[in-house]
């Protein structure tokens, strides 16, 4: 990777949590849909927990970025 290929603004943390959030919930849809269907296959349980998982993260990363914002704010006080 060159230095060139480096983003020269922050990532929005937010906004990316917000898009896994989304992501895993249209995960979690799809694979509620398979169950409703009488489909049991093994591989839904796994896609459901896989979005649990990434729904996990994406509110975590959403909480530390505000957690950051807050702390950013107690310094400028």
């Amino acid at each position: 990777m060159s230095i060139s290929a480096i983003p020269s603004t922050p990532p929005d943390l937010t906004r990316a949590g917000l898009e896994g959030f989304t992501d895993a919930q249209a995960a979690l849809e799809v694979a509620a849909a398979v169950v409703a269907s009488g489909n049991a296959d093994p591989a839904v349980i796994l896609d459901v927990k896989q979005a649990e998982v990434a729904a996990t993260i994406s509110a975590s990363v959403m909480k530390a970025d505000q957690q950051n914002f807050q702390r950013l704010l107690d310094i400028l006080a």
